[in-house]
């Protein structure tokens, strides 16, 4: 933001690491808002054809490179400069940062993403969105990868260059008028950890059982890893987890309304699963014997310190993956070995994208090798075979997906194989 209320004054800072030496940084004020952003402009200008502020009448513009070719400011750039405000990556960034990130999960993360992208940019004489080439892109990729940063988040950096772009185009008037063609970058899929069904049984039984003394008794911790696998929730929905949430639970259909934390999709109802049942009733009774404001009063961080006791009991505290959003991906296998369609756990789920529900199928050890003993055994009757796992239908269904283009469903669809 290079315009801020200081006091009685408007204060304009100005950050050009292309400028001449001693202009990189320029700060003046005005009395008024209007004064201000007439001196930005009249700066930027400057700087962009001097490389200097204020300007003397024997200064001669500067040779500015681009497109690898050299070209001299005219009356026409100046002019031009004068029109358009310049800096128009940084002002799209903060208008992203103040609406399209503002009050998600995000938005901690990305405050400090976002401005290394376009300080980078910047730093190559690039403050202007229409300005960027496909050189100056592959330059940040190349950049990042020299910090030894994984492809995953390669993809955060490009991903809020994506985000800033598309804010800047949906302006009126727009701060942009090309959509920057910003690569993914495709790296080894991990497979992710998850608890399977005989760990989970091994470690809710020794939560629940005070003479096992492996674990801590902690029935209300066991609760909260029952709900997680039966229902597929984020830690974070149960953890916010009322009595008020939940209804029709005396009926055969009972649901449940989370508190979403990510998506507008987050936050519509899904159906309550009768393995779900007798730790949600259970809990919400601890939650009126003790007048609890929630069925389970402990922060993140708290229920964090606790699955760390569960890692270590089951001799997983070397794996990354092994995190409470194992539990999450247990849900997605107990669905997806049931046979329930991947297009319906992505709304269970409540994924934006099919592709990120494609990404909890994959599993550590899913349980395929041993399914495999079917067909060395004697005839059973016939099945109809699970249908979340088929890739045409993950394709098909992400392919729907707004705004996805053909050349996305390839390459998604050539990483869905490999």
């Amino acid at each position: 933001m290079t315009i801020r209320p200081r006091g009685k004054v408007f204060e304009v800072t100005i950050n050009r690491a292309s400028a001449l030496p001693g202009f990189t940084r320029i700060r003046k004020s005005a009395k008024t808002l209007a004064e201000a952003e007439a001196l930005e402009v009249e700066i930027e200008t400057a700087i962009t054809t001097y490389g200097k502020w204020p300007v003397s009448p024997t200064d001669k513009p500067l040779q500015v490179q681009a497109e690898r070719g050299l070209y001299a400011a005219t009356a026409e750039t100046i002019t031009r400069s004068l029109v358009r405000r310049s800096g128009t990556l940084r002002e799209a960034m903060q208008i992203a940062l103040d609406t399209h990130w503002y009050g998600t999960r995000y938005h901690a993360s990305v405050q400090y993403v976002v401005p290394l992208v376009v300080q980078f940019m910047e730093e190559r004489g690039k403050p202007d969105i229409d300005a960027i080439l496909s050189e100056d892109i592959d330059a940040l990729v190349v950049h990042l990868r020299a910090k030894n940063l994984a492809p995953s988040s390669i993809n955060k950096y490009l991903g809020s260059l994506r985000v800033v772009n598309d804010v800047a185009l949906k302006r009126i008037p727009p701060l942009a008028t090309v959509k920057l063609p910003i690569p993914h970058v495709s790296g080894k899929r991990i497979e992710k950890w998850w608890l399977r069904p005989d760990d989970h049984r091994k470690v809710v039984t020794s939560l629940r059982d005070p003479l096992d003394g492996d674990l801590i008794t902690d029935p209300m911790f066991a609760d909260i890893i029952d709900i997680i696998v039966y229902q597929g929730l984020r830690v974070e929905e149960v953890l916010r987890m009322d009595a008020r949430m939940f209804t029709g639970l005396d009926t055969k259909s009972p649901w449940f309304n989370p508190a979403g934390t990510k998506t507008s999709d987050a936050q519509n109802a899904i159906p309550v699963y009768p393995e779900s049942m007798e730790p949600i009733q259970r809990s919400i009774q601890r939650q009126k014997d003790n007048r609890w404001g929630r069925m389970f009063p402990i922060t993140p961080r708290q229920a964090g310190d606790r699955w760390n006791h569960v890692r270590e009991y089951l001799g997983v505290t070397h794996i990354p993956t092994a995190t409470m959003k194992s539990l999450r991906r247990t849900f997605a296998w107990y669905a997806n070995s049931r046979g329930m369609p991947t297009a319906t756990l992505q709304k269970v789920l409540r994924h934006k994208g099919i592709a990120t529900t494609a990404g909890y199928l994959e599993l550590v050890g899913a349980g395929e090798l041993e399914q495999s003993r079917q067909y060395f055994t004697a005839p059973q009757p016939q099945q109809e075979a699970p249908r979340g796992s088929n890739v045409g239908e993950i394709i098909k269904a992400y392919a729907m997906t707004p705004g996805i283009t053909p050349e996305e469903v390839a390459r998604f669809a050539k990483e869905l194989m490999t």
